[in-house]
């Protein structure tokens, strides 16, 4: 990565030159390059990252101590801290070096880290500044729907390509749906619609804990998706995936308020 960008970042320390223009080809100089000690992660001093990052180099499995530590510290709720960006290089080479995982921890960490819209003020621009990192991971998010088969995992990989792509708002809103409800806000009153997972079809309701009264979400169809559901549908399409296609476009369907009886589209209501 040039100078200038690494010198962007809050903690890190200017190369050389010549050290500067292989930081793209040799990720490891990214993080040598960081004053860690000084960076914070989302608890604090942020010293002990470069160690976990190798240590989770070696892991594959979410539930490994290793990622459950790099996930708090580098992605909580949400929330991400300065750290976080200076962690994308060694994620992203991680990431780069096992595409055949299916459901990797690194890739969704990284893609997690550049969805979030709840990061630290002086990052304003982590796209444009990491630019390569994330156009060398768009082939292997792609390559992971050829790789998952259940639909909780197929969603999880359709989600990194949609951070990977910047497919907002389902770069941050897609895994909801599989594995719990979906909280929106009615453009029309502003009172909150659950969205849940009733029989395999989504119904919109005023009490995630009552879904009796419940209205089924239409289903939009394909010809009349926005660009950005359009993708995610055709990659699931592309990729073998026809029952997550037809889910999505439940997903992406038109919601009945139960509150004032507007009719909205979902990704209006969580964007």
């Amino acid at each position: 990565m040039a100078i200038s960008t690494r010198e962007s970042l809050p903690g890190t320390v200017g190369p050389p030159e010549a050290l500067a223009a292989n930081v793209h080809s040799i990720p490891w100089l990214a993080v040598l390059m960081v004053d860690w000690q000084s960076l914070r992660d989302i608890y604090g001093s942020a010293g002990e990252i470069p160690g976990l990052l190798e240590a989770a180099a070696s892991s594959t499995q979410w539930e490994a101590p290793v990622w459950e530590d790099l996930w708090q510290r580098l992605y909580h709720q949400g929330s991400v801290a300065p750290a976080s960006y200076a962690a994308l290089p060694r994620l992203a080479q991680i990431a780069s070096e096992r595409p055949d995982v299916a459901i990797d921890p690194s890739l969704f960490l990284f893609a997690s880290i550049i969805s979030s819209i709840d990061g630290p003020p002086e990052i304003a621009t982590v796209r444009e500044l990491y630019a390569t990192e994330i156009a060398d991971l768009v082939p292997v998010a792609d390559h992971k729907l050829d790789l998952v088969s259940d639909r909780a995992d197929v969603v999880y990989a359709l989600q990194t390509v949609a951070a990977l792509e910047n497919l907002s708002p389902w770069q941050r809103w897609l895994e909801g749906p599989p594995n719990e409800e979906v909280e929106l806000e009615c453009p029309s009153c502003g009172d909150h619609v659950y969205l849940e997972l009733v029989g395999g079809e989504l119904v919109a309701t005023i009490d995630p804990d009552d879904t009796t009264h419940g209205r089924p979400v239409q289903a939009e169809r394909p010809g009349n998706l926005p660009a950005p559901e359009a993708r995610l549908f055709d990659l699931c399409v592309s990729h073998g995936h026809a029952d997550v296609a037809g889910w999505l476009l439940r997903l992406f369907g038109r919601v009945t308020c139960p509150h004032c009886e507007a009719e909205f589209h979902t990704a209006s209501a969580c964007a």
